[in-house]
């Protein structure tokens, strides 16, 4: 039954389509939800922006005011502004107890700001600064996604060698069963080899279906970070450890993009102090107002006229509120400042950090590339000898579980060297090179 379920499974891999990287990448880059919130954040602050640029044009109000009113100055002043005036309101007994008046009241107030301090275009700049900020993390939530992305499919790609290296196994422990077989059909080795045979064969057929189910979880995980279901695929075979330029890479760490991000912040609290500093400075504005007024109804013309003019209002502020707000905003400043340059220094560290990691990947790889060799010597001399009953099972299981460690360390080694050069990119700010 498990050679059955073995040999479908082979046989739907077989019919897979294959996923290259870049494939995975470009479609991760148009499904992830990191890359949709990182878009609708941007989107966000560019609605932010034109906001902040809005304010520097003239607003419109429109009110709709009713009263009623037997109080003498609102009564006469109501009935003034509905133009109904007649000389018999000038009757002292009427002016001093009016009857009760309706009014209603419609506003039309146009208010054009001339100069408020700077504070409309600090805030233009402020939000142009914050605009740029989060557009740059948008493109590092998009390296993020990438080194994902990559990340995933390296573990796909290495639990796919996996199966490749259990498959070698199983049919290099069916040879040594056979030989112990043949050998105890001869009488020149003891059941007992047969039976360490048949064990060793059953532990790398356990092994073979652990890294088969573990390929189908690493493409699960692949699809994960994609965002979208890929079906039936393969990934593809990666053979060896992609190449650094660590001193072209050195050049690029300080323009990471979330380095200039937090640089933009920084623009920003600084642009924050000029904005909050502008309450203490004059204001201009000017404005006219339409009036129409009714004793009936709303938008009644009985009475109507137009006011306009110039403004202006300058506040002093005698316990120096505005003031030290805007200190704080300095102090916040240094503060970003002080997290800007442990930001650089970290970039620069952990892209040295990720170059050791790289060169241990590559000592690795080529330890275990040395080991397959070796110990592909030793098992044919252990298998020669053994024919000439010079050799235990044992010996001969010893030497190809060596090879087998070596061909699967190997295959980790490339994994590593391979998440390594991620890792140098990403820290390097140049993820952008995986998709060329």
């Amino acid at each position: 039954m498990r050679i059955v379920v073995l040999l479908l499974t082979i046989f739907s891999l077989a019919l897979a389509r294959e996923v290259e990287l870049k494939e995975a990448i470009e479609l991760a880059l148009r499904n992830s939800p990191l890359i949709k919130s990182a878009q609708k954040d941007l989107k966000a602050q560019e609605l932010e922006l034109k906001a902040a640029k809005g304010a520097l044009f003239p607003r419109i109000k429109v009110e709709e005011t009713f009263t009623r009113t037997d109080v003498p100055a609102y009564a006469f002043m109501s009935k003034l502004n509905q133009e109904r005036i007649t000389m018999q309101d000038f009757d002292p007994a009427k002016l001093n107890n009016p009857k009760a008046i309706n009014n209603f009241e419609t506003k039309f107030t146009l208010e054009v700001p001339i100069w408020l301090g700077g504070k409309v275009q600090s805030a233009q700049r402020m939000a142009e600064y914050e605009y740029r900020a989060v557009s740059l993390e948008a493109e590092r939530r998009k390296e993020e996604v990438i080194r994902q992305v990559y990340n995933a499919y390296m573990d796909a790609v290495l639990a796919k060698e996996s199966i490749k290296v259990a498959k070698q196994a199983v049919e290099d422990a069916k040879e040594h069963l056979r030989l112990a077989e043949q050998m105890h059909t001869v009488g020149m080795a003891l059941l007992s080899d047969v039976l360490r045979a048949r064990v060793y064969l059953s532990k790398a057929e356990e092994n073979l279906q652990k890294a088969m189910r573990g390929y189908d979880i690493a493409k699960r995980g692949l699809e994960v970070v994609v965002g979208v279901p890929l079906g039936e695929f393969e990934v593809h075979d990666i053979g060896q450890c992609p190449e650094v330029d660590i001193k072209v890479l050195r050049e690029k760490v300080q323009n990471r993009k979330d380095i200039k991000a937090l640089e933009e912040r920084v623009k920003t609290l600084e642009e924050a102090f000029r904005f909050t500093l502008s309450d203490n400075l004059p204001q201009v504005f000017a404005f006219a107002q339409y009036f129409l007024n009714s004793k009936d109804y709303p938008l009644g013309a009985d009475g109507k006229g137009y006011l306009a003019g110039i403004g202006v209002s300058w506040t002093f502020d005698t316990g120096l509120t505005t003031l030290r707000r805007a200190q704080a905003n300095l102090e916040r400043r240094a503060s970003l400042q002080e997290r800007l340059k442990l930001l650089k220094d970290s970039a620069v560290f952990d892209l040295d950090r990720s170059y050791a990691e790289y060169e241990n990947a590559l000592d690795m790889l080529r330890s275990a590339e040395d080991r397959i060799r070796a110990s592909q010597e030793v098992l044919r001399v252990m298998e020669v000898r053994y024919k000439n009953g010079l050799a235990r099972m044992v010996d001969i299981l010893d030497a190809q579980t060596e090879l087998d460690r070596a061909r699967i360390e190997r295959v980790q080694a490339i994994n590593a060297c391979s998440k390594a050069y991620m890792d140098i990119l990403y820290n390097a700010g140049s993820v952008e090179e995986v998709k060329r």
